[in-house]
């Protein structure tokens, strides 16, 4: 049986600097487009540009790409059902997206599905007057190999073998199943693990390519819940882009944009995620995909020399590949699209794109941050409920900690921190004396500061030993190793699905649009 408790996420380090800013409703140089909620994305519904022959081309496309990796949609089908409704006017799409990892990846490649498919059940159930469909976008067209050709099992890496170079998602899927049983012989043989390790071997064939094998699992984990799986890869989409593309090669859109914006954000005191570029697409083609360097005349060369006109992209749309900036262009441009739905890390890097957007002509969706996930066995949550403190205050650093500790089992602690203020403050007045008199000489003022300095590196010294003395109470040291297990790793991004296939079902359910941290407890 398990138990769940959770925070606002904005008070974890799962959100980033400028996540926080963002969810806090500050104005971050006036680059805030709002937080989510039903009344906003109704709103954006009611104004979205998507007219009926884009709806017929997605949904066309959608059945194509299902048809050609032999998922038999059944005319009841909740995933066909979800396709179907976006012939609809009243129709829209709230979307994430992740890199194809390898079985599929890390925790959090799952968390992103669940959080989606709670905030569309949430919504559909305001009686907006509108629907929302959950989309997964495979980010198939990347070629960091590296970043998915591996899986981590009780701290072993099992990586696949196979020559980078080309979009992973064409990638034939050779190896994997011989990879898959390595790891199933050190896996746990629980029922759960069973299900999932005969759904992999299923579908990670050596003749499926990695984005057959990613929608073929993830439809079946997914498809009762109408999660449409779509690969942005496909002529037909990339002709609904072109005259974006052409927009942004005559006129570097990103790059002006976007520079000026990340300018904002420093002088705001945020750093920028992503830099400014002036050549925002690789080229597709051949079976690689390669970076395209810009010229002054508009035109483009691959890694070997060879030129590209923008008429060559206008005329073969499907060998332009959007980068890590004008994906997202790409992503609101071919969906009726309301939400985006990501990570900290995917926040920080849209929130900059919104005069681009502006100047594409194109809605800028509502961003929300994804849920995440804790998951801790009961032993571990007893010893962090004995120790008085409630289980989020782990996330302050250790001297916080152990003062919080000292403060619940030592009847207050003799605080190091709160001694040296009292000293300092006697400073201040002292100085603030001194001030007042006309002809202080300014060998006191100067005497004054040292004796600041001099405090300030006793005070390290002390509280360094003050909490080396604390860390002697089992208790305490106990707890500060439950926090350094859990707390100070993002376990979501260091435990893979192959470890925590339990993890697999449902986790999330919405009672607003904010994020939160789960904990799950058993």
């Amino acid at each position: 049986m398990h138990n769940t408790l959770s925070i606002p996420i904005i008070e974890t380090p799962y959100a980033g600097k400028l996540t926080k800013a963002f969810l806090s409703g500050e104005s971050i140089g006036g680059l805030n487009p709002g937080k989510s909620t039903e009344g906003s994305l109704a709103q954006k519904a009611s104004k979205k540009k998507y007219t009926s022959a884009q709806r017929k081309i997605l949904v066309r496309v959608l059945k194509k790409q299902y048809q050609q990796d032999t998922i038999e949609l059944e005319e009841d089908s909740a995933v066909l059902n979800s396709i179907n409704s976006l012939l609809s006017e009243d129709t829209f799409t709230f979307t994430t997206g992740q890199q194809i990892h390898i079985f599929l990846g890390p925790l959090f490649f799952i968390y992103k599905i669940q959080s989606l498919l709670a905030r569309v059940k949430y919504f559909n159930s305001s009686n907006s007057g509108y629907k929302a469909v959950p989309v997964f976008w495979m980010a198939t067209e990347d070629h960091d190999l590296e970043e998915i050709n591996y899986v981590k099992l009780y701290n072993e890496i099992y990586q696949w073998d196979m020559e980078p170079g080309n979009a992973v998602g064409k990638l034939k899927c050779s190896g994997l199943e011989e990879l898959l049983e390595k790891i199933w012989d050190r896996a746990d043989k629980t029922e759960e693990n069973d299900r999932l390790f005969s759904i992999f071997r299923k579908h990670y064939t050596a003749n499926h390519t990695l984005a057959a094998a990613t929608r073929s699992v993830l439809h079946e984990l997914f498809g009762k819940d109408g999660l449409i799986i779509l690969d942005p890869d496909h002529p037909e989409l990339k002709s609904m882009f072109t005259s974006i593309l052409e927009k942004e090669i005559e006129h570097r859109v990103l790059y002006n944009s976007v520079s000026e914006t990340n300018e904002i954000l420093k002088r705001e005191g945020f750093e920028p995620r992503v830099g400014a570029m002036e050549g925002n697409f690789f080229l597709l083609k051949d079976n690689l995909r390669q970076k395209l360097r810009p010229d002054d005349d508009g035109n483009f060369k691959d890694e070997s020399g060879i030129k590209y006109t923008k008429e060559t992209f206008m005329t073969n749309p499907e060998w332009a590949s959007p980068n890590v900036l004008l994906r997202p262009v790409y992503q609101e441009c071919i969906l009726p699209n309301l939400m985006y739905l990501g990570g900290s890390a995917e926040i920080e890097y849209w929130l900059p794109l919104q005069k681009a957007f502006k100047e594409f002509g194109l809605e800028f969706p509502d961003l929300t941050l994804r849920d995440s996930v804790m998951v801790i066995n009961n032993k571990t949550f007893e010893a962090i409920e004995r120790s008085g403190i409630e289980w989020h205050k782990l996330f302050e650093n250790e001297k916080q900690i152990a003062e919080m500790f000292a403060s619940k089992h030592q009847h207050g602690s003799n605080s190091v921190s709160g001694a040296f203020l009292t000293i300092e403050s006697h400073l201040q007045e002292l100085k603030t004396d001194f001030e007042k008199r006309p002809d202080t000489p300014g060998v006191i003022y100067k005497e004054l500061n040292q004796i600041r300095k001099d405090l300030s590196r006793l005070k390290s010294l002390m509280e360094e030993e003050d909490l080396r003395s604390k860390k002697e109470n089992q208790e305490l040291n106990k707890l500060l190793k439950i926090k350094q297990k859990y707390f100070d790793s993002k376990q979501e991004r260091e435990q893979f699905v192959v470890s925590k296939s339990s993890m697999t079902g449902h986790v999330f359910h919405k009672k607003e649009m904010g994020a939160e941290l789960i904990l799950i407890v058993g």
